[in-house]
């Protein structure tokens, strides 16, 4: 299972879902798209974690973004993520989404996730998928998310929220009935004007769990807190029409993730910088 998520990350406002919690600022990134309709840029992050969870290994993800918006309201856009590698825990993904923005405070996205496994990782585990592409069945590499996105930023309040639901594809439960796994997450920006340092607490929670998002220790899915912690970013600015963004986080994620020695860990410190193209 994986998700994903996508170009107006949710690294900084939350303001969107996609595989990505990256560096990315939704805020500006949709101001540039209402401008000049299309945007695009890279982000570099390590390792990569989304929505709290730990994908595969410390390898460094490279993730291209491009979106377009036909409207004022209508955006359309693709997102990838890939450690160039054919090892057995690289990983690799493809993310298109659509998203509607139905009032000032309130958005909603469409994503699709694809995300086959290696071929390297596949000789040694059968169950991770490399299915092709438009194979939403169980055991699938494919999956469906529908998304409420909510920025109350403009009502003068830094508050973000987002309520996320698996809708189609890879997402059944242990008596293969699908499980509609549903994520939810809330988050506060504050900003340090003077020193240009953004800080955002947040607390994401699986309310609904088929087992999509993962299981404890004992495998029983349900509800968790899978992403809790701190965001710290900033614009370095080389000059007053040259900045690249960049992040430090702390995740906490109570269902945790095994390492390669067989250790649960829960706790993760991740980072990551942006490179847009205008």
């Amino acid at each position: 299972m994986k998700k994903a998520v996508v170009v107006l990350a949710l690294m900084l406002t939350s303001s969107l879902t996609f595989s990505q919690d990256t560096p990315t600022d939704a805020k500006a990134q949709e101001s540039t798209e209402k401008e000049s309709k299309f945007a695009a840029g890279v982000d570099v992050v390590a390792p990569y974690l989304w929505r709290g969870i730990k994908y595969t290994s410390n390898k460094v993800a490279f993730q291209p973004y491009a979106s377009y918006a036909f409207t004022e309201k209508l955006t359309v856009g693709v997102w990838g993520t890939t450690n160039f590698s054919n090892a057995a825990d690289a990983y690799n993904e493809f993310d298109w989404y659509v998203s509607y923005q139905v009032m000032p405070i309130m958005k909603v996205m469409l994503s699709d996730y694809y995300w086959p496994a290696t071929k390297k990782a596949h000789e040694e585990d059968s169950a991770k998928s490399r299915d092709s592409y438009f194979n939403y069945s169980e055991g699938s590499a494919q999956t469906l998310d529908l998304s409420l996105l909510f920025d109350f930023s403009d009502k003068g309040v830094p508050l973000d929220f987002q309520w996320n639901t698996i809708v189609g594809g890879n997402d059944y439960d242990a008596d293969g009935n699908r499980a509609f796994s549903s994520y939810a997450e809330v988050g506060y920006t504050h900003s340090i004007e003077k020193i240009g340092v953004d800080f955002r607490p947040f607390v994401g929670a699986v309310v609904i769990n088929g087992g999509y998002y993962g299981t404890d220790a004992d495998g029983n899915a349900g509800f968790a807190f899978t992403n809790v912690g701190l965001n710290v970013s900033k614009d370095i600015k080389f000059s007053e029409k040259f900045s690249i963004p960049v992040f430090v986080r702390y995740t906490y994620n109570e269902l945790g993730y095994v390492n390669k020695d067989d250790e649960l860990i829960h706790n993760f410190i991740s980072g990551g910088v942006t490179f847009t193209i205008k």
